[in-house]
């Protein structure tokens, strides 16, 4: 019988690399001969030089019985820097070693794994296995002030380490064998996320072509409760609130007033990973309750409250350039200060991107609404600024708009257009 356990290559997130080297463990039980084996990932050091190799090394230990491994031959991980774009390294197998190894009760093999780190990296780094079920780890990409040491990965096990090498030769069907392969790029359950975590775009741009020549928004979302298994999809293991608010003002005015500020708490459950896949690419869902005011009272007052459910589709290859769409679509269940507003805004966002996670990226939102003539249209670019700048974080951001309802107070006003250019924390 031939059992599968999967080391992965894509976004995992992270254990805190605590002394010079860290691991992570994944320990898969095997039935029905319950035959176990620890698979760790060390890291050489905490400080990482971007301007050599990038090494991780994959210990395999066999612990209950001889057991044969096939190995992988690249591991793919995403280095994140704080606020900034994803970068994806493929590892390759340094270490010259079978594709498959047998292992005996005790014995382990280290395997090497080298790749380029993307000069563009600085400050602290989340190292995450993308394909691998594990927690990822946390260094710090700077050069160091000497070189690092490696320190020793395991201690001398008694009696000398016994390393599985005259049993390599042995056939596959005289033990049980355990793939460790590779998986796809989106595996289903994954919680790619922290808790606390971006929601919306936050931004702060400006330009011309309306009053609200300017405009600023901050979004975040909270996972309510943290679940032992943070892959769960149960209810209740992934509720989250989230809160945004957008302002916009005219800089060009004499006081520089605010013309309307939005305030968007919201209440919703979310996987970003179900077992349904387009294309290959598996297919996350949001679903719940949102409220949207502006604060304003008398006759400026404006709110809405709805109903939503919002898909997350992506097409092509989430390694490179490609496609996603997120239609956001609701139900108003309470809309009495501005009772047409479904004339204007519709009954739904459609939301499309096209770009790479560490590279630029468009983004169109696109809004219908019941009467012929009303829509709205924001075009958005943004731009990683440590690829202009390395070590810095956020993206440069461009904005075009035109439609209507872009804010509350004037929902059912038409903006002919309004360009705007600035820095994004999120996209």
């Amino acid at each position: 019988m031939i059992l599968t356990h999967n080391l992965r290559s894509a976004p995992r997130r992270a254990l805190p690399i605590a002394t010079a080297a860290a691991m992570f463990s994944l320990v898969p039980a095997f039935a029905p001969t319950m035959a176990r084996a620890d698979i760790n990932l060390v890291a050489p050091s905490r400080t990482i030089d971007p301007a050599a190799p990038f090494r991780l090394s994959l210990m395999v230990t066999g612990e209950a019985e001889s057991r044969s491994y096939s190995l992988p031959e690249v591991l793919r991980v995403n280095l994140t820097p704080d606020l900034g774009a994803v970068a994806r390294v493929e590892l390759r197998r340094e270490t010259p070693v079978p594709d498959q190894i047998n292992l005996r009760q005790g014995e382990f093999r280290r395997i090497d794994y080298v790749g380029e780190v993307p000069p563009n990296l600085r400050g602290r780094v989340r190292v995450d296995a993308i394909d691998m079920d594990a927690p990822a780890m946390l260094v710090q990409m700077s050069t160091p002030r000497e070189p690092a040491a490696a320190e020793p990965l395991l201690p001398p096990a008694s009696g000398g380490e016994r390393i599985a090498q005259a049993d390599e030769a042995a056939t596959t069907d005289r033990v049980p064998v355990t793939i460790l392969s590779v998986r796809s790029d989106n595996d289903p359950n994954r919680q790619d996320e922290g808790r606390l975590s971006f929601h919306e775009p936050m931004f702060f741009i400006a330009g011309a072509g309306s009053d609200a020549n300017a405009q600023a928004q901050l979004s975040f979302k909270l996972r309510l409760y943290e679940p032992a298994d943070k892959n769960s999809r149960r209810f209740f293991d992934n509720l989250y609130f989230a809160y945004t608010q957008a302002a916009f003002w005219d800089l060009t005015a004499d006081s520089k007033p605010f013309l309307d500020t939005n305030y968007i708490p919201s209440f919703f459950y979310y996987v970003p990973n179900t077992d349904w896949r387009v294309g290959g690419n598996a297919v996350g869902i949001a679903a719940g309750y949102e409220h949207e005011s502006n604060g304003k009272d008398d006759i400026d007052s404006r709110s809405i409250d709805t109903l939503f459910v919002r898909p997350y589709f992506a097409f092509g290859d989430t390694r490179d350039f490609h496609w996603t769409f997120s239609p956001k679509i609701y139900a108003y269940i309470e809309k009495s200060e501005n009772p047409d507003i479904q004339k204007y805004r519709g009954y739904g966002d459609f939301r499309f991107t096209y770009g790479k996670n560490d590279d630029w990226q468009a983004a169109w939102i696109l809004r219908k609404g019941t009467k012929s003539s009303a829509f709205s249209s924001d075009l958005q670019f943004t731009y990683p600024l440590n690829k202009l700048v390395p070590g810095l974080s956020g993206y440069l951001m461009a904005q075009y708009f035109t439609g209507y309802g872009e804010f509350l107070l004037d929902y059912n006003q038409r903006e002919p257009w309004s360009v705007r250019i600035g820095y994004a924390i999120s996209r």
